[in-house]
């Protein structure tokens, strides 16, 4: 399985897909004009990640913005995580936010995932 590290640039997010140490980084921003394209190739990371995931998944995501269409594949990429924990894995959501509608935006996902989110400044993302 692939190590997958891309730096994101001013449309496409920063990623960090680590399945050795069971890591999970997104941030920065996501308003690309192909936004099937950036999420195609992390939503089949995370379908074959679940096929042999760590004991512990932590997932940080720490977006200074994303528009509605990224919103749409963010919260389907989630889901796998609900879906691992469910199955008896750890899995740590780490939510950065820089402002109020990013922390409601972590929110909502917590409540329709049904899973529960730990919410951070995003001026404490090295503390963590």
């Amino acid at each position: 399985m692939n190590h997958i590290v891309s730096a994101g640039n001013m449309k496409s997010p920063r990623v960090n897909l680590d399945p050795d140490k069971g890591l999970v980084e997104l941030g920065g921003r996501s308003i690309p004009e192909n936004t099937e394209s950036v999420y195609r190739p992390l939503i089949e990371w995370i379908e074959e990640y679940k096929e042999q995931p760590q004991e512990k998944t932590v997932v940080k995501i720490d977006f200074e913005y994303f528009n509605s269409s990224s919103a749409k594949y963010l919260i389907r990429f989630l889901e796998y995580f609900s879906t691992l924990k469910k199955s008896g894995y750890e899995v740590v959501i780490n939510w950065f936010y820089d402002d109020d509608e990013l922390l409601e935006y972590g929110e909502d996902f917590q409540d329709v995932l049904e899973m529960k989110f730990n919410f951070y400044s995003s001026k404490d993302y090295g503390k963590f």
